[in-house]
């Protein structure tokens, strides 16, 4: 058996156009301009970028998230538009089926964490659930993981993620790293021994670190 431990934002949920949306609605109502959504999609998924300064100009944030005191704007964005990526939930049903202790370690705040999943109907899969707080750091850093490893019944773990900030925190805790390419089929890439573009996919490539 493994412990499989998945990112939100992008691996689960396909939710960068309700980010983009929430930081560009942030910024009108600070009265800066627009800047544009690729700016904001490299600044979420680069290690050391702070995010804070880029999306508010705000100078030595005091929160490890950078949706910390702007929830309500997130939280009216990921009920309009963010949606499961095609075949999750089926994913996690075939996963708790082969009783894989599943976690979900995401840079967005703890406590809106459990809300979202639920609002997905997909809270009940995962045996730990946790997010940025003030005992926590943020990805890159592997704490998340070294919390969930810490609590985890199996040997053998992976992290499921879908940027670099993933990959990092991964190769810091020392576990394999699988990367979400969601529909890169469509565009007729290669893809890597640990990337995949469907469920299926995935199930077939957790399957081989089953003990």
């Amino acid at each position: 058996m493994i412990n499989v431990i998945f990112d939100m934002d992008g691996t689960l949920l396909d939710s960068e156009d309700s980010i983009c949306a929430a930081v560009a609605e942030i910024r009108q109502d600070r009265q800066l301009p627009e800047i544009p959504k690729s700016i904001i999609q490299h600044a979420i998924h680069t290690p050391g970028i702070d995010c804070a300064k880029v999306f508010y100009g705000i100078d030595n944030f005091p929160h490890r998230s950078y949706k910390v005191g702007f929830e309500s704007y997130f939280t009216k964005h990921y009920e309009q538009s963010a949606v499961l990526f095609e075949g999750v939930d089926e994913m996690l049903q075939t996963c708790k089926a082969k009783k894989y202790f599943l976690a979900l370690a995401s840079n967005a705040p703890q406590e809106k964490l459990e809300p979202i999943l639920q609002r997905h109907n997909i809270a009940e899969y995962f045996d730990i659930i946790i997010g940025t707080n003030p005992n926590i750091e943020s990805k890159p850093s592997p704490m998340m993981i070294y919390y969930v490893l810490q609590n985890a019944p199996f040997t053998q773990s992976v992290f499921v993620g879908n940027c670099r900030k993933d990959e990092e925190a991964a190769a810091n805790a020392k576990i394999p790293y699988l990367q979400a390419k969601w529909g890169v089929n469509d565009k007729k890439q290669i893809l890597q021994a640990n990337e995949f573009c469907t469920k299926d996919e995935l199930l077939a490539i957790l399957q081989r670190y089953e003990a």
